[in-house]
């Protein structure tokens, strides 16, 4: 399998700021569909190889997955999961992959665009793009047709992300008269992400924000469970250099949350970003509570800063 000429020099592009070799290669069949599960990659020691199993667009999977590593390699935020639920890893799990779900449809509004500048949403690949949709998703059939709402509405979401790219209407429509009740909760979460103002670290993270507050207001308004992920998932900070000086009590607050840290299994604390309550980074904290008192004296009065380097915490410096 080839890949084209721009796949090759957006590897190459990749290459000149990945610690190691990544490789790319592809094989499989073409299905017709398209979906966020043809890509698998694995780590070979100083070597990641990316492989495109389903040839239905090669060249869009690949290049989809290399604009991914671009960004994440650029400085703009990701996902880090460091909870887990007490006691049930199933439960863990479905939370780390709707937060995942939902921190999609953020950076690929920047992915997209720059494919669809390379001429690679195609018409084919935009058909391929609503078949993959509509294969994981059963039609609504009523008012309390509530057991794929929460996959409903993160499909939908990414693929209004997809559809305003390349400005189609058609399938749009089509969407909306299968899923009424999910559109209407993927649409708004979609205008609260104001898509059209991602540019940048910081417009990212505010958009990301935005989905996790919003899909919550969704999930009440359907009578399903909150998925909290302003709290379960850290999302890299952005923040300016005069933060970075600041203490870390003028810019964060510590809070005690009812989950654990899944590197020491011992009650975790969050940093919650005073600007957008946000999930920022994850602390253990000595049992005794003498040393408690003192340990948060004394982290209270680093600087953010100081605290990320003691905690090896990634961030971003806001342009």
């Amino acid at each position: 399998m080839q890949f084209s000429q721009d796949t090759l020099r957006l590897l190459d592009q990749v290459n000149t700021i990945y610690p190691g070799t990544v490789l790319l290669r592809a094989n499989g069949d073409a299905s017709g569909v398209i979906n966020h599960d043809q890509v698998s990659s694995e780590v070979l020691g100083s070597r990641m190889a990316i492989e495109v199993e389903d040839t239905t667009a090669p060249d869009f999977t690949a290049t989809h997955e290399l604009l991914h590593m671009l960004l994440a390699l650029n400085g703009y935020p990701q996902l880090f999961f460091q909870l887990k639920v007490p006691d049930d890893d199933a439960l863990t799990e479905q939370m780390i992959v709707m937060a995942t779900y939902l921190y999609r449809p953020a950076i690929h509004a920047i992915i997209y665009r720059e494919q669809l500048k390379h001429g690679l949403l195609t018409d084919a690949v935009v058909s391929a793009y609503v078949k993959g949709v509509q294969q994981e998703l059963t039609p609504e059939t009523g008012d309390n047709d509530n057991d794929q709402m929460a996959l409903r509405i993160m499909l939908l979401l990414d693929a209004k992300v997809f559809l305003s790219v390349v400005d189609d209407t058609k399938y749009q429509a089509e969407l909306a008269e299968l899923y009424p009740q999910a559109d209407a909760s993927a649409n708004n979460i979609y205008e609260a992400m104001n898509i059209d103002k991602i540019t940048d670290a910081f417009t990212l993270h505010r958009a990301v924000v935005a989905a996790f507050t919003t899909f919550d207001t969704e999930m009440s308004k359907h009578g399903l469970p909150l998925l909290n992920a302003k709290e379960f998932a850290t999302l890299t900070p952005v923040l300016s250099e005069r933060q970075m000086r600041l203490t870390v009590n003028q810019v964060f607050n510590i809070k005690h949350v009812e989950l654990l840290d899944e590197q020491t299994m011992q009650p975790a604390y969050i940093g919650i970003s005073k600007q957008d309550e946000q999930n920022s980074f994850v602390l253990s904290a000595p049992e005794d509570e003498q040393k408690r008192v003192e340990f948060f004296k004394e982290l209270y009065q680093l600087s953010v800063s100081e605290l990320f380097e003691q905690i090896k915490q990634p961030f971003t410096l806001r342009s």
